[in-house]
């Protein structure tokens, strides 16, 4: 249940508790409100999924797990996510700067839950076990996905409400919670085993294409072939896919939703950018000033600004 409304006056946004109709300027103060006075900790909730939240903030930030989007990349790898601290602690790995290290064998953990659970694999105390059949694990997030795996019909409780078969096998009808059960049935029942994907290489300029498809649309760029028209205004495009993005010009047709402010894009990419500026990451940064930038365009264009303020020699 949504326990905050808001109400604009003259210059700002006031939010009020509708318990009892007492008004504050800043968000913290109602939740402080609504904890000591109403005893009510969580009074915020997710639409889509339910899940409560101290602060309306935080419901924003999580909305992102519904869309999908990953702004927060790392540029050391191919990993992605939703949220800031996500991405922090993965660089921590890259960094290998672990918050706990185990004193028998070295191994580093960024939490203490899972440096408490690795003792378990050293002394066999503290074991996780199977209610059912009565097997033990070292991990509780082993004994969860023995749980989905062999006992999914006897599941209760909070275990059996966060576990939903997503992952849809396409060759048969059978469902998963987690993906590598999914790949496993799928090698094990279909003899199918997903490859690494091949990048393929343009010879024009040595960039890296994810498909044979895409590397016939980057060829097309060099070449200046466009071969879609828009039957609209005869203009052409490359691919397919930058056609259809075109044509939304025509229909003002936006898909692509801001789940924090609401604003609407045409483009995916626009969206990503959009999101930056609410997320406060700036990716690309000048090396002259050390400005930040949502977007590489947008550095390049800045960059001229400190162009021209180099004096030619004399």
């Amino acid at each position: 249940m949504q326990y905050m409304r808001q109400r604009r006056g003259k210059s700002r946004a006031v939010h009020q508790c509708v318990k009892c109709g007492a008004c504050f300027r800043h968000t913290r103060k109602l939740v402080e409100h609504l904890k000591n006075l109403h005893n009510i900790d969580r009074a915020f909730s997710c639409d889509e999924c339910s899940k409560t939240f101290r602060s309306p903030m935080n419901i924003a930030r999580h909305k992102l797990i519904h869309t999908g989007l990953k702004i927060f990349a790392c540029d050391l790898c191919e990993y992605s996510t939703n949220q800031k601290s996500n991405l922090e602690c993965h660089r921590r790995r890259h960094a290998k700067d672990y918050s706990f290290k185990c004193e028998l064998c070295d191994k580093g953990f960024f939490h203490r839950t899972e440096y408490l659970e690795h003792q378990n694999a050293h002394t066999n105390k503290n074991l996780y076990r199977c209610e059912h059949c009565h097997k033990c694990y070292f991990y509780k997030k082993n004994l969860s996905v023995h749980l989905v795996t062999h006992h999914a019909g006897k599941q209760t409780g909070a275990i059996a409400k966060n576990t939903k078969a997503k992952h849809a096998c396409k060759f048969c009808p059978e469902r998963f919670v987690y993906k590598i059960l999914l790949k496993r049935h799928m090698k094990n029942q279909h003899g199918f085993a997903e490859r690494t994907p091949t990048k393929h290489l343009c010879d024009l300029c040595g960039a890296e294409l994810s498909s044979m498809r895409r590397l016939m649309v980057h060829k097309r760029n060099h070449a200046g072939e466009k071969i879609f028209e828009c039957d609209m205004c005869n203009k052409r495009f490359a691919s397919k896919e930058n056609l259809s993005i075109h044509k939304r010009t025509h229909t003002g047709e936006k898909p692509y939703v801001c789940p924090q402010c609401g604003r609407s894009f045409t483009q995916r990419t626009s969206l990503v950018l959009h999101l930056r500026y609410h997320s406060e990451q700036r990716p690309y940064q000048c090396a002259d000033c050390g400005k930040g930038f949502v977007s590489n365009t947008l550095l390049k264009r800045h960059r001229k600004v400190h162009e021209k303020t180099v004096q030619p020699n004399v």
